[in-house]
C-alpha cells in the first residue's frame, strides 16, 4: 500500500520548523531540551525510538507498546518500540535493533522518512531520538514477552480529530508529587509523557496545534 499522505508526511518533515515545538506545553513541569540535557552531570543515557506507520483494513495506524509493571520507572505505560542505544550503534541503528527485538519487524521492512524532535526525559535521565518509519504492507508483529505485555495498534485518524487532547493529574514516583498533565486517551490507556509529546509534534507538523 502506497499513499500520497505518506508522501506529504515525508514533505513536512523535511521542511518542519521543529524550533517553534510547542508539544513541551503538554506536560505539567519543566523539562531541559535535549541540547540541555546533554550539558549535566551526569550526561543523560541516549536511546531511539520508532513511530511506525502501517497499514490496516484501509487506513494508516501506528503501533504502541505496553511494557511490563515492575520493570522500571516507565514500567506499565504505553510507548513506541525502542530503547537504550548500545556501544558503537547509532541512534537510528538502536531503533531498528530494538523494533526487530520488541515486536518483530526487521529493517528491511522499514523505510524512514524522517524524525521528531528529540526529548529529555528527567525521571529516567534519558534523551530519546524519535523516528518515523513507515511499513507499507500489513504487519505480522510478534510481541517480545519480556519486553512487551501488549501491543496497541492504534488509526492516526483520531489524533487528527478535535478536541482531542485530555487533562488529568499523574503522580510521578521520581519526582513523589502529582503534576497537572494533558494526555491522550488510546483504546482506555493514558497516553502521556514523552510519547504524547512525540505524537503532538507529529500532529502539529499536521497542522494540528495546542
Amino acid at each position: 500500500m502506497k499513499d500520497e499522505w505518506i508522501s506529504g508526511i515525508e514533505e513536512r518533515l523535511k521542511s518542519f520548523d521543529f524550533s517553534a515545538n510547542e508539544s513541551n506545553l503538554l506536560m505539567g513541569y519543566h523539562r531541559a531540551s535535549a541540547e540541555e540535557a546533554r550539558k549535566l552531570n551526569p550526561a543523560p543515557k541516549e536511546s531511539a525510538v520508532m513511530m511506525l506507520l502501517f497499514p490496516r483494513s484501509g487506513q494508516w495506524f501506528t503501533l504502541f507498546i505496553l511494557r511490563p509493571d515492575g520493570t522500571g520507572i516507565h514500567s506499565n505505560q504505553l510507548s513506541f518500540p525502542g530503547g537504550k542505544i548500545e556501544a558503537g550503534e547509532t541512534n537510528l541503528e538502536a531503533a531498528f535493533r530494538e523494533t526487530h527485538e520488541e515486536v518483530g519487524v526487521h529493517k528491511d521492512q522499514i523505510r524512514i522518512i524522517g524524525s521528531l524532535s528529540p526529548l529529555y526525559i528527567p525521571p529516567s535521565h534519558f534523551v530519546v531520538q524519535p523516528f518515523v518509519g513507515v511499513l507499507f504492507e500489513e504487519p505480522n508483529f510478534v510481541a517480545n514477552p519480556q519486553e512487551v505485555v501488549q501491543l496497541i495498534e492504534y488509526p492516526v485518524t483520531p489524533f487528527l480529530e478535535e478536541p482531542i487532547i485530555l487533562e488529568k493529574e499523574i503522580f510521578i514516583a521520581t519526582f513523589d508529587r502529582t503534576i497537572q498533565a494533558k494526555y491522550f486517551d488510546v483504546n482506555g490507556f493514558t497516553l502521556w509523557g514523552a510519547t504524547a509529546m512525540m505524537i503532538q509534534e507529529f500532529r502539529t507538523i499536521l497542522g494540528f496545534h495546542l
